[in-house]
């Protein structure tokens, strides 16, 4: 898939890119499953971290995967290699290398993330590019990203814990991006977004890739290492800004159990 002049002016005007129908239907299919299964590898596994929030109903669900790449074979291939990286190379405007990949599930329930950039939850490069991947339709029922268009080019003040403080969040222009399964959304590391709560009876998951150009270095491990650190540290912080607005909690065990 290229990037069409029309869509990279559009990347350039405003931060944030939504091309659509990318996984067709067998290969939707394909990455679905998946998902599944990573979803059901107990964190540790091949350093898999699993994340997990309990519910206002008490149950205690999977919200988030990261570091997937080393324990799964397909979704390596896709993350790093083929379209996906030569794309992010065309909006990066230089070769690109995969910082992070996670998936958020978002289960009917699910908390949201508060008004954010990446940036800050970013540290050793210059800039980040970052991929949605929707797996299930992502709509404002079930927690799509809002996003503000064209201010990518600076940082913004950060409360306590990294987010966007509330009295600067109140008037910034959001828009509701909903999101078809199998497109994508890119956006832009100094890009405010934040998401909403899943009141559906039905989950919502997403792959969210990053990106930083090549001539920062490959940091996919330095950021990992920096991650245990943390939670050595006894932080159950699902980043390492505290945008997560529900209960979360690390998990070594196949969350199904809990359930």
């Amino acid at each position: 898939m290229l990037v069409d002049p029309l869509d990279l002016a559009t990347w350039r005007g405003s931060g944030v890119l939504l091309m659509g129908g990318f996984l067709g239907p067998e290969r939707l299919r394909e990455v679905r499953r998946w998902v599944d299964e990573i979803e059901a590898l107990p964190g540790g596994e091949d350093g898999l971290l699993q994340y997990d929030e309990t519910t206002g109903d008490g149950f205690s669900v999977r919200c988030r995967t990261e570091n997937i790449v080393p324990c799964h074979d397909g979704m390596r291939a896709l993350l790093t290699r083929g379209a996906l990286i030569d794309i992010a190379s065309t909006l990066l405007g230089e070769p690109a290398v995969l910082y992070k990949e996670k998936i958020n599930y978002k289960q009917s329930g699910g908390a949201g993330f508060a008004p954010h950039q990446d940036a800050p939850a970013y540290p050793f490069v210059r800039c980040t590019i970052t991929c949605m991947i929707a797996i299930d339709d992502s709509t404002t029922d079930n927690g799509c990203l809002d996003i503000v268009e064209g201010m990518h080019h600076d940082p913004l003040p950060t409360d306590d814990v990294g987010c966007i403080p509330a009295y600067l969040a109140e008037i910034l222009p959001w828009k509701s991006v909903p999101v078809r399964a199998g497109s994508l959304l890119w956006f832009n590391w100094y890009v405010p977004h934040r998401s909403g709560a899943n009141i559906s009876p039905h989950r919502r998951r997403a792959i969210y890739l990053t990106y930083n150009a090549a001539s920062d270095g490959d940091h996919r491990h330095h950021y990992y290492q920096e991650k245990r650190h943390r939670l050595a540290a006894g932080t159950d912080r699902i980043s390492l800004i505290g945008h997560f607005t529900g209960d979360s909690h690390v998990s070594t065990q196949d969350t199904q159990e809990s359930v």
